[in-house]
Parts: C-alpha cells; structure tokens; sequence
C-alpha cells in the first residue's frame, strides 16, 4: 500500500504523483467496476527510482478516496494484487495483535529454546483465543487478550509450560474417567 503524497512516478514521460496519475486515468476513462469487490479501480504502469512497477488505484465509491497498491509484478489484475494485499493485511493484523496483546518479543531470557517455547505458547493462546472468539462472537480479539493479559504477564515460560500439561492431564483424566490425582 502506498500513500497519496509526494512520491514522484515517471508517467507517459511526465514526473507526477500517485493522485495526478489517477485523476487523468479518470479523465481517460479508465476507472472500472469490479462487481466481484464492489468497488471501482484503475492502473498504469509507472517508472519509480528507475524500476518499472504499477500502480493500482482503489475506491470504495466513485467520490472516495483511492487506496495505492504499488507492485512489481506489472501482469497481476485488480483482484489478483487485491487478494495478496488481504491476505498480508491479515498477517499483518495477526503479528499485530499478537505483539500488543501477548507479549510476543518481551521475553528477555537468553536461552534459544526459551525463546522458541514463549513463541509457541504465544501463538497456541492467540489461536484458543480465536477459536473461543468464534464461539461467542460478542467480544472481539482485543477484549479477550486484555481480560487475559493480566495473569500471563505473570507467568514464567516454565509456569506456562506446566499449566498447559496441568490441564492437559486433567483433560485425558476426564475423558479416561479417572482421578486426576492419580
């Protein structure tokens, strides 16, 4: 994604920028309709820094504003690069929320395998949390990672460790109809 400001982009010989470039697609009549996203778009390919790339251009109405997708690959369509940029908008929500609400990369210890266990006891709570997400769609992501923030902050890598086989134990328990104790 790129943003409408000053960036120059060789076009049709001129030095113009992303928003001078699109209003003269307009005037060319190339802005189009996708029925498939409901919305309308248009592109050129462009010269920036001496690279050849193109320029797809956005909007969710005719008087919207555009969103600027910059590529490389000069061959993709609208909805081919619309579909890559979502897919990496949702990463990029993922690690997001992920850093914000879990504390990925606050683990100070030294230790590798430390540091890969944080890691994997991070994403396996993102996704339990997702997954209860699902199940009662009332309370978004955020709502759950705050509510349980407070008590993981506390724990230890090893304290993670051993509450996960904890209840893991306690889980088979009940499905063998033993004692947990046991």
């Amino acid at each position: 994604m790129v943003k409408n400001g000053t960036a120059k982009y060789l076009f049709n010989g001129k030095e113009l920028t992303a928003k001078e470039i699109a209003k003269l697609l307009v005037k060319k009549g190339k802005l189009k309709r996708s029925k498939l996203l409901g919305c309308y778009h248009s592109s050129a390919i462009v010269t920036y820094k001496g690279i050849e790339v193109k320029l797809i251009f956005s909007k969710a109405s005719k008087r919207g504003i555009y969103g600027v997708l910059l590529t490389t690959n000069t061959t993709l369509n609208f909805e081919q690069a619309f579909k890559i940029y979502t897919n990496r908008w949702s990463i990029e929500v993922y690690f997001r929320e992920y850093k914000q609400y879990l504390q990925l990369g606050k683990c100070q210890a030294q230790n590798f395998d430390t540091q890969i266990a944080t890691t994997t006891l991070c994403m396996l709570q993102y996704n339990l949390l997702a997954v209860a997400r699902r199940f009662s769609a009332y309370q978004t992501n955020g709502e759950l990672f705050r509510a349980l923030e407070k008590d993981t902050l506390q724990l230890t890598v090893s304290e993670q460790i051993w509450q996960i086989i904890i209840g893991m134990m306690v889980e088979i328990a009940e499905i063998l109809s033993v004692d947990p104790e046991k």
